[in-house]
């Protein structure tokens, strides 16, 4: 009788407090009334303009002497639009992107996926043991400290510079964002409700499981923002130390040939393809957090 009562008080949602959401009193997550057409618009509005004003504005006056609004620093969105073209399309001597995309959003995910899993448990281990948390929190900050720029030379000698390497990268970036997440989301539980569940017969592993381990999947799936654009960033600036084919190869022919429309071209061929990965990860959160969500 005791074990079904401990499941059901460790099962309700509405113990769970927010982490970095505005909270109801429930403790879940209420979202924005607002309507979406009118944020959509807004959005829209504002690219518009910062379109125009990258296009025009350089054009006025002596203005395209300073080299911040130089088109031959900068560009123009017309001139980027075109190279776009060209990248998407592979023609007039621009190499198609979709084999220099590939590499670079396969190792993405991998190590993204990869990392906040372990990291995740980790985390969850080291929240929810107090002595383990102690002892090895320590080394885990000076590990996060390391930068793991300087680490990729031995990442290739160890792993090759392929497809391993590249997720390995990702894996050493997106893992910590995990980790302390996940470490930070086990600790919030209030100390009533452990109490509670201790004086309902239930163990350590109990605790952590059933309790614990919902709040640090909340706050770990919160982070996933953070950690795809981790993920995308550190695997292209691997490519482009070690000379893997991706994106990161595409922006250094572009760098080497003084070429800003190529670059510019590049750099939103990867926002959309970090977009598409939020929204998949957006949806996934919703999914596995239904109970946390709440709409107006």
């Amino acid at each position: 009788m005791a074990t079904n009562t401990f499941s059901e008080a460790a099962a309700s949602p509405k113990e769970f407090p927010v982490a970095n959401q505005s909270a109801t009193g429930t403790g879940r997550i209420r979202t924005n009334s607002r309507p979406r057409v009118v944020v959509t618009a807004t959005q829209a509005l504002v690219a518009v303009v910062v379109l125009l004003a990258w296009e025009f504005i350089p054009q006025i006056g002596s203005l395209s002497q300073w080299k911040l609004l130089d088109p031959y620093f900068i560009s123009s969105p017309s001139r980027v639009g075109a190279t776009l073209m060209n990248l998407l399309l592979g023609r007039e001597g621009v190499p198609a992107v979709w084999g220099y995309l590939w590499p670079t959003f396969l190792a993405s995910i991998i190590g993204l996926v990869i990392a906040m899993i372990v990291g995740g448990l980790m985390g969850l281990l080291l929240g929810s043991f107090e002595f383990a948390g102690a002892v090895f929190r320590p080394f885990v900050v000076a590990l996060n400290a390391v930068p793991r720029i300087a680490l990729i030379p031995i990442v290739v000698v160890l792993f090759g510079s392929g497809l391993q390497s590249s997720v390995v990268i990702a894996f050493m970036v997106v893992f910590f964002v995990a980790l302390f997440n996940a470490y930070e989301g086990a600790r919030t539980v209030e100390a009533h409700v452990r109490h509670n569940v201790r004086l309902l017969g239930a163990s350590g592993w109990d605790l952590m499981w059933r309790v614990r381990f919902p709040y640090a999947l909340a706050w770990t799936l919160s982070s996933l923002p953070v950690a795809v654009s981790f993920a995308i960033v550190s695997v292209v600036t691997g490519e482009i130390l070690t000379g893997v084919s991706g994106m990161g190869l595409l922006i250094t022919a572009a760098t080497n040939a003084a070429d800003t429309s190529m670059t510019f071209a590049v750099i939103i061929v990867l926002s959309v393809c970090a977009l598409l990965m939020l929204w998949i990860a957006d949806a996934f959160k919703r999914r596995v957090l239904h109970w946390w969500i709440q709409s107006e």
